[in-house]
């Protein structure tokens, strides 16, 4: 990547092209335009150097993926964020999205712990690193599918790798100008610059972009994305693709930790911040937690 091809310019140029009268066609995709896959591969470049991947769940939730060897990579279609889960996957994408939120903070964080980490205190967060989400990214073939009403995961497809492009990117946030209320300004963590940008770029965004009230997050997503023609009509069906895992004994027991309100039932590395945080926001109704 040049040199002068910054988020900011990047995000310039993009804007340019979709606004130019001198453009002879206006794509109805902002896929169309090939600056922005520049954007998603300047995303993905940031996004793959992070050192801390953290994946907050239920203890049941990380349990499963030791069990099974293996995490799922969701549509979106079940995401809390509801601008999330409605823009991941648009409608005029030639693509099919699946994908995995993690927190790439240095630190643990009690907001991340309290929403995705057990509402009950019995979480687990798998602090993940890029060489070993990589290594998932490497597998012959990769299956599709659904779960059932018992909870089993249902193999409607499998694809070649060659079919699946994996990236490991960041997400910008956004909010709108104070200035200008068709105006957005887009930033991604980690950079002090932020461009603003018009309502209608910011419209085409949606697949990479999330509001700045979730920017406490500092996400990194694992996206996979999967021609709709390699889908066929199977499409519909095909909400989470299974993604194998290798984690030896040493990463198990050094990456992955018990929440910070644990009953004491875990089995996992006890978190920093044990025993400076109680929180109970469930006490009289069944455990519900967000699939993130």
């Amino acid at each position: 990547m040049k040199p002068d091809n910054t988020l900011d310019n990047l995000l310039k140029t993009l804007e340019e092209r979709l606004t130019s009268p001198h453009e002879l066609y206006h794509a109805d995709s902002i896929e169309a335009y090939d600056v922005y896959w520049q954007i998603v591969d300047y995303l993905s470049a940031t996004g793959s150097t992070r050192r801390n991947l953290r994946y907050y769940a239920s203890r049941a939730r990380v349990d499963q993926i030791l069990s099974e060897s293996s995490m799922y990579l969701s549509d979106g279609t079940t995401w809390n964020d509801k601008y999330d889960r409605e823009n991941f996957n648009p409608p005029s994408s030639g693509y099919k999205n699946f994908g995995m939120c993690l927190s790439a903070n240095t630190e643990e964080s009690i907001a991340m712990w309290m929403l995705y980490g057990g509402i009950d205190g019995n979480g687990a967060m798998i602090n993940f690193n890029s060489k070993t989400l990589k290594g998932a990214m490497c597998s012959d073939s990769y299956d599709l599918g659904y779960f059932d009403t018992c909870k089993r995961f249902r193999t409607v497809l499998t694809l070649d790798a060659s079919q699946i492009t994996f990236r490991l990117m960041d997400v910008v946030y956004f909010d709108q100008s104070k200035k200008d209320k068709e105006r957005f300004l887009l930033e991604r963590k980690g950079e002090s610059k932020r461009t603003e940008i018009s309502g209608r770029l910011s419209s085409g965004l949606h697949q990479i972009a999330k509001h700045k009230s979730w920017s406490y997050e500092t996400e990194v997503r694992l996206v996979g994305s999967v021609s709709k023609l390699s889908l066929g009509t199977n499409a519909d069906q095909c909400r989470f693709l299974k993604i194998p895992l290798n984690l030896n004994e040493r990463f198990i027991s050094s990456r992955i930790f018990d929440s910070p309100a644990s009953d004491g039932r875990g089995h996992f590395r006890q978190s920093k911040l044990f025993g400076t945080v109680e929180w109970n926001l469930c006490s009289d109704c069944k455990s519900k937690n967000i699939d993130n």
